[in-house]
């Protein structure tokens, strides 16, 4: 006495096997509020070097200053440093629109 038809059984297994995997792949649910969703990160652009210049302080000089421009073309970001090595580029906070 057979149970079940062995074509039915491969059949079964078949759909099975392929459509498993998909369920894996499914959207998440969040319930109640998301932390993630709702925050504000903050955004960044590239800076990149425009000029060094020395900065003088009451006639001496006090270190150097280290101009770079935005990306997006708003105002220049300044660094004041002791040495005259600027770095090329940096990722600055964009400006508030």
């Amino acid at each position: 006495m057979k149970l079940i038809n062995p074509f039915n059984f491969y059949i079964a297994l078949t759909v099975i096997i392929l459509l498993f995997p998909f369920y894996s792949y499914s959207k998440g649910k969040i319930y109640g509020h998301s932390k993630t969703l709702s925050k504000e990160y903050k955004k960044y652009e590239n800076c990149l070097l425009k000029k060094t210049e020395a900065n003088i302080k009451d006639d001496e000089k006090d270190g150097y200053k280290c101009i770079y421009k935005r990306q997006t073309r708003g105002k220049d970001v300044t660094i004041f440093q002791p040495t005259n090595a600027c770095i090329k580029a940096f990722k600055c906070k964009q400006e508030p629109k």
